[in-house]
């Protein structure tokens, strides 16, 4: 009850788990209802069979009922003195261990009051009774009930409520007189469709429980016999007022001693509800350290973060002042550039026109070469000299590189000759008739 599931749940969980239906829980047994209450904490759902590798090595010879649907179901009846208690309404309350050994004293008599099962209902449920008390104990348990009351097609609910009002007593068991009831009512709902009460009323309660204070009472004279001798029936008056009053007692000392454990129960929750708070709070307290130390140090990172955007806005700031110059730069040497295209056209105009003159200085060449050949011709006889050219073959390369020197300076020359001098001019065509005829001499050195 203190693990707070639906009592359908325990109900399962409590028939899976007595294996040899006995109404009782040995060690193995309440293991494996403390394993299976434990799984169904954990969102695991109650298995509807026990499963092998939960049947305890002590029971496995035994026969079991996999998947036994209990004999009635968890929810507890509306009456407020069932709600106090956790056998009240549930599978452990009608398998509880619970059972009052009957002592009678004397012969049960016939009731005097009315009663609102039938004397013919009553025997014929007292026949059913004896062939269900298979232990012959006087009283019968819900294992032992569970296939007459599940065969009347009510629903577990319904049935439970049954067994709750019938269980006038609460000791998990039913007398002959209860169980005469708790078929009353079924017989009622399944033939006229008439709902148990939730309370009983005084011609419901059994006569067997009226007139003492429980099942083990073994006084020798009922509140309702006479004697006729007035002493012996004021004494027996006061001993069924005394029974009574100790019953009343008892009562209340087992619903004081009920309130006692829910609340011990209840403060047992509280303090380990508050034990589990404090152990939160001061996870949350590290939790809270834990983040102000690494919000302080974020803050440090923050500040050298601005330190460090301070420095590069700064240096933005350079790179552009710095782009700002080198914009006016090339701007600057894209004009130097425009200025120095047009020197380059220029030059090349120049250029075309140095190369003209230097076809039309080829062509002269070529007649200077006929001239050569003619002298070529006359100087035979100068051998000796020729031998000497050919010994200054080397100086003649240099003279022929000398003499295109000084065609390209005559070119130049001649370009700016409306500037020049007329003497110039003939010391440069003396160097220049010299290159050539140093040039002719290379030529017939060649040949």
């Amino acid at each position: 009850m203190n693990s707070k599931l639906p009592l359908d749940v325990l109900g399962r969980v409590w028939d899976l788990s007595d294996i040899d239906k006995d109404g009782h829980l040995d060690r193995d047994e309440f293991a494996v209802a403390m394993h299976l209450v434990y799984r169904a904490l954990e969102k695991e759902p109650v298995p509807s069979a026990l499963p092998p590798s939960l049947i305890p090595p002590s029971k496995r010879k035994k026969t079991v009922f996999p998947g036994a649907v209990p004999v009635l179901p968890a929810s507890p009846p509306p009456k407020d003195s069932l709600r106090s208690t956790p056998s009240h309404g549930s599978v452990s309350s009608l398998n509880s261990t619970g059972s009052l050994s009957p002592k009678h004293s004397l012969k049960q008599t016939q009731p005097t009051v009315n009663w609102v099962v039938p004397v013919a209902d009553k025997m014929r449920f007292d026949e059913i009774f004896l062939k269900t008390d298979l232990d012959l104990d006087g009283y019968v348990s819900g294992q032992e009930v569970k296939e007459i009351f599940m065969h009347s097609g009510l629903t577990q609910n319904l049935l439970a409520h049954i067994w709750a009002l019938a269980d006038t007593r609460q000791t998990g068991k039913l007398s002959k007189d209860q169980f005469a009831l708790a078929m009353y009512f079924i017989q009622q709902k399944v033939s006229k469709g008439i709902d148990p009460p939730q309370v009983l009323s005084p011609d419901m309660v059994p006569p067997s429980e009226r007139g003492t204070p429980g099942p083990d009472s073994s006084g020798s004279l009922g509140s309702g016999e006479f004697t006729g001798v007035k002493e012996l029936d004021d004494i027996s008056q006061e001993i069924a007022q005394l029974q009574r009053e100790k019953y009343s007692l008892e009562q209340d000392i087992r619903e004081k001693e009920e309130a006692i454990r829910q609340k011990t129960s209840e403060v047992q929750e509280l303090q380990n509800d508050l034990d589990r708070e404090t152990s939160s709070l001061q996870e949350l307290e590290a939790q809270k350290q834990d983040a102000q130390d690494r919000l302080d140090e974020m803050d440090q990172q923050k500040a050298k973060l601005r330190d460090m955007l301070s420095d590069v806005r700064q240096k933005c700031q350079d790179e552009t002042q710095m782009i700002s110059s080198l914009k006016t730069q090339i701007q600057s040497q894209e004009s130097d550039l425009k200025s120095q295209e047009d020197d380059l056209n220029r030059a090349k105009s120049e250029l075309n026109r140095l190369q003209q003159e230097e076809t039309q200085l080829e062509q002269s060449i070529q007649a200077g070469r006929v001239q050569l050949e003619t002298i070529i011709k006359s100087l035979k006889s100068t051998q000796d000299e020729i031998n000497q050219a050919r010994s200054k073959l080397s100086q003649l390369h240099e003279s022929r590189q000398e003499a295109h020197r000084s065609l390209e300076q005559y070119d130049q020359v001649l370009d700016g000759a409306h500037g020049a001098s007329l003497t110039d001019l003939a010391d440069l065509s003396e160097g220049v008739s010299l290159a050539e005829r140093g040039g002719f001499g290379a030529m017939v050195k060649v040949e």
